[in-house]
């Protein structure tokens, strides 16, 4: 009995253990997961959503196979608006639940988009060329999608994969294991019992000596019905091995199923505010570019080459300085430097839309604000207001550039003075000082407005002979406006400032000296001399209702010309 009893058991644990191995060895997840497609759709552009990139819980690698390839990334809703409305395929994923894998679906998006070559776009935020294969390892988030192509005319690459290695997870081990094993040594137990006693019975029997012979016991008589259950040891036999097979059965159903990750994606929703434009590395990457486009130019005063990166005012400030950069006859432009680092303050717009408009502080001893902008999604970003700041301008807070900063309208009614007043609020203030009805709402307290206006006075006291008109007109130039933390927001604008010089008698003649007389190509005029300088400025306006002042934080100003009147 005692060894049927260990059998039992030792059998009994085997079995169970043997399920748990099983069961653990199935239940061991997946470390990769990969879904591949080869092409089918004629396609010049392929778009990888940020769904699909996030579609599993590990940061994925993108393998693409072909010809030329490019290979880009950036946030998904500028690659929307890049592609234009162009043919284009969409990449989903498609998963198989009969053989538990995942694979590339393609979805075509039709439309009439012009085709033109991705490669140098300022929206990209990496960029990968070569040729039959590119991988790229991407970091999770929740806005980046993958734009792929060859050179944006000849057909996409043709082969795509995309890798997820999913971080290793301790593999549980089934309750039915320990169960196994439990079952093992009590059997092993058992068995060691049973003999023991086997030996013991077999000690005791030798020391009592032969038995005597037993006595024959009279015939039972059979019974008509037939023999009765059995009992002992010979029938315990099928009924343990009956409750073996149960008891493996009952155990191995409580075994939790393996659920594969494959079946469950579970991308990353979509962010709920708006996300910056451009990271430190593109604008530290556009700043590069564009100030050696500048420098080139401002060496070989090549005003044709400068439109390839500047724009707006910034193009004029700096044309009208060529122009009288050539008449001096020097042989090194005087123009200040366009400093391209270290970047001391970056402020991106949190937006979708454009144009679109950037503003870096960069610079060490002088500090520049630099003021980019980019008109449309394939249009490069160019600079388009540069302003040197002011000693001592108390900069206001503004947002992280992880975060960015929102885009103002002009008519943006919560500021305390529209931002088309400051051209006249600033003109008032240099033509009548003290005297100015904006000297409580704008702060004349800097070196610009004290230099221009004591320039003026100088004027008006030098050439007493002469009627002098001073006229101060901010131009239809966009402004800039972008928000800061308080409320308020950084506005910068382009104003041109006119003086006129009129002789008062007949026969009299105005004299100019400087750069003014260079560009006139005389020293003076019996019929007049106008003036004209453009002055990029910098302003911040607070918001309505408090007691700060709009502060002009940075100023550049430019001659542009100098024309005799009636000629």
């Amino acid at each position: 009995m005692r060894f049927w009893l260990a059998l039992v058991l030792f059998v009994g644990g085997l079995a169970a253990g043997s399920v748990g191995v099983v069961n653990q060895v199935e239940n061991t997840p997946i470390d990769t997961i990969i879904a591949s497609q080869e092409l089918d759709q004629p396609t010049t552009y392929v778009m990888i959503p940020n769904k699909l990139l996030t579609a599993y819980s590990a940061s994925p690698k993108i393998t693409v196979r072909g010809g030329e390839i490019f290979v880009a990334t950036g946030r998904q809703s500028d690659i929307e608006a890049w592609l234009e409305g162009g043919p284009y395929v969409e990449l989903r994923l498609s998963i198989d639940v009969a053989r538990e894998t995942a694979e590339l679906a393609e979805v075509l998006v039709a439309g009439s988009g012009n085709l033109t070559d991705p490669n140098g776009s300022d929206i990209w935020k990496q960029e990968i060329n070569g040729r039959s294969q590119v991988t790229l390892n991407l970091e999770q988030d929740n806005q980046t999608a993958i734009l792929v192509a060859s050179n944006g005319l000849e057909l996409a690459p043709r082969s795509i994969a995309i890798e997820w290695d999913i971080a290793d997870e301790e593999v549980e081990i089934p309750p039915i294991t320990y169960v196994g094993v439990g079952l093992m040594a009590l059997g092993s137990i058992a068995g060691l019992w049973a003999a023991i006693g086997f030996a013991n019975k077999y000690r005791s029997s030798r020391r009592r000596g032969p038995k005597p012979p037993r006595r024959k016991s009279p015939r039972r008589a059979v019974s008509q019905a037939g023999a009765g259950p059995r009992r002992g040891r010979r029938a315990m036999r099928p009924n343990a091995f009956i409750a073996i097979g149960l008891s493996t059965a009952l155990l191995s159903g409580c075994v939790a199923e393996y659920e594969n990750p494959v079946l469950s994606p579970s991308p990353l929703s979509s962010p709920e505010i708006l996300t910056p434009a451009l990271t430190r590395d593109q604008v530290s990457e556009i700043l590069f570019e564009i100030a050696e486009v500048v420098r080139v130019a401002d060496e070989n005063n090549d005003r044709e080459s400068l439109e390839t990166r500047v724009t707006g005012p910034a193009l004029e400030m700096r044309r009208f300085a060529y122009n009288l950069i050539s008449r001096l006859d020097q042989e090194e432009s005087t123009l200040e430097p366009l400093l391209a680092g270290p970047i001391q303050l970056f402020l991106p717009p949190a937006t979708d839309s454009w144009p679109r408009n950037v503003m870096v502080v960069t610079g060490e001893e002088q500090l520049q604000m630099l003021v980019l902008r980019q008109e449309t999604v394939r249009d490069q970003y160019k600079l388009f207001q540069y302003m040197s700041l002011l000693p001592g301008a108390d900069f206001p807070d503004v947002a992280s550039e992880l975060t960015g900063a929102s885009s103002l309208n002009p008519d943006n009614k919560f500021l305390l003075v529209s931002p088309r007043l400051l051209g006249e609020a600033v003109g008032d203030l240099l033509n009548n000082g003290a005297d100015s009805l904006w000297v409580d709402i704008v702060d004349p307290n800097n070196d610009y407005i004290k230099d221009v206006a004591s320039v003026q006075r100088g004027l008006a006291e030098t050439l007493s002979n002469a009627n002098l008109d001073f006229q101060h007109e901010q131009t239809e130039d966009p402004m800039v406006l972008l928000s800061s933390l308080d409320g308020g927001a950084l506005v910068g604008i382009y104003m041109i400032d006119t003086y006129t010089i009129i002789p008062k008698e007949p026969g009299d003649a105005v004299a100019i000296a400087g750069d003014e007389a260079v560009l006139l190509g005389t020293s003076g005029s019996a019929t007049g001399i106008e003036t004209r300088y453009g002055a990029m400025l910098l302003f911040h306006i607070p918001v309505a209702g408090g007691d700060a002042q709009v502060r002009l934080l940075g100023a550049t100003q430019q001659l542009l010309t100098a024309v005799a009147l009636g000629s």
